[in-house]
């Protein structure tokens, strides 16, 4: 995961005080005068507006938003606040106005728990709704809704996102199916119960989906990685160009294709449906894992076994490929040792495991 260096804040000088106290003044201000805000300063940050000290950096500070009321209220406080704080929460009800710019790290936006909350773009645009840019960051129950053919969130150069039940309407005006959450150049993102989403991994970046998740799309190419470290049900997984994935702990993936040389592990029990591979790719099943097939096989390809299972095995004539399996299950029939190179058990002396 990209590590981010806070900035240091050097001695500040008398020229510079009123800068650095005026955002604090006005966010008491505001706290006091305006019901869309909802704000507690610790004592620290009372004394400097009243003595006018040199403000210390608060670790964290909570905000609550009431967009029903003010429907800029999160993009205002987002965009045009300078944080004095290590850490802003903020806790965000109604419908809140997007599109959302986020520059500024370590935020964290959850929508409220009863009355529930959404990020709302009305007008059709190029980029994604909420754009997000070496920060780190966290969504949680929130809804993001969307014109046709608008993404839902970008994260870009070195952000680190979690998505914690994150939903949205977004949808392509076209058979493709649009790509709703993307993170891309050397970014990284983390999925928590999260249903029926188009993820695209990309440029050198990295995602985990965690706990919960299921019916989830994803397509990881340029040379990123992901995984599945959970028991996590997905409907699609696509690697590419270079790019690497792991399914372990129980994982289900219906649909796996593999092209242009990268790499697919599944481990500890997880399992494949439909498997498609071609363009030097790489394709491995660890402990009791299975693959249910159909199988379509391009190219050269690696495919092994260890002590894992292959259901619907049809042998294929393929020399300069490497097909190979040690204490394989393939058909029903258990190939000890390195036994195992492509048979489908119809070769001759071949018994179903008892």
């Amino acid at each position: 995961m990209t590590h981010f260096i806070q900035p240091h804040f050097p001695h500040i000088t008398r020229s510079v005080l009123g800068t650095a106290v005026i955002p604090l003044i006005s966010a008491a201000l505001i706290a006091q005068a305006n019901p869309v805000f909802a704000d507690t300063f610790s004592d620290t940050e009372q004394n400097v507006t009243q003595t006018g000290a040199i403000p210390k950096i608060k670790k964290a500070r909570h905000l609550t938003l009431h967009c029903s009321k003010r429907p800029d209220a999160l993009k205002r406080m987002i965009e045009n606040t300078p944080w004095l704080v290590d850490q802003l929460n903020l806790t965000i009800s109604g419908q809140c106005r997007g599109p959302l710019q986020i520059n500024q790290t370590h935020l964290n936006i959850s929508g409220d728990a009863v009355h529930g909350a959404s990020i709302v773009v009305d007008q059709p645009q190029d980029t994604s709704a909420i754009v997000i840019q070496s920060a780190v960051v966290t969504l949680r129950n929130v809804h993001i809704h969307v014109p046709i053919d608008v993404p839902a969130m970008l994260a870009k150069a070195n952000s680190s996102v979690t998505l914690d039940q994150v939903t949205t309407n977004a949808i392509s005006s076209t058979d493709t199916p649009l790509e709703q959450f993307t993170v891309s150049e050397s970014s990284t993102l983390s999925l928590t119960k999260m249903s029926g989403n188009n993820i695209r991994v990309s440029k050198s970046s990295f995602a985990d989906v965690q706990q919960g998740n299921q019916d989830l799309t994803l397509n990881v190419t340029d040379t990123s990685s992901a995984q599945s470290s959970a028991p996590n049900q997905l409907t699609s997984v696509q690697v590419s160009g270079n790019g690497y994935f792991l399914a372990d702990q129980g994982t289900q993936i219906q649909t796996l294709m593999i092209w242009s040389k990268a790499a697919v592990d599944i481990n500890q029990q997880s399992s494949v449906g439909h498997l498609m591979m071609g363009g030097q790719t790489y394709f491995a099943a660890f402990k009791n894992s299975s693959i249910t097939g159909p199988y379509d096989l391009w190219g050269n390809v690696v495919f092994e076994l260890e002590h894992a299972t292959a259901e619907n095995w049809k042998a294929v004539n393929k020399p300069n490929s490497i097909i190979s399996g040690n204490n394989a299950t393939v058909n029903g029939i258990f190939y000890p040792g390195w036994s195992w190179a492509g048979q489908d058990g119809n070769e001759s002396g071949s018994q179903p495991v008892q």
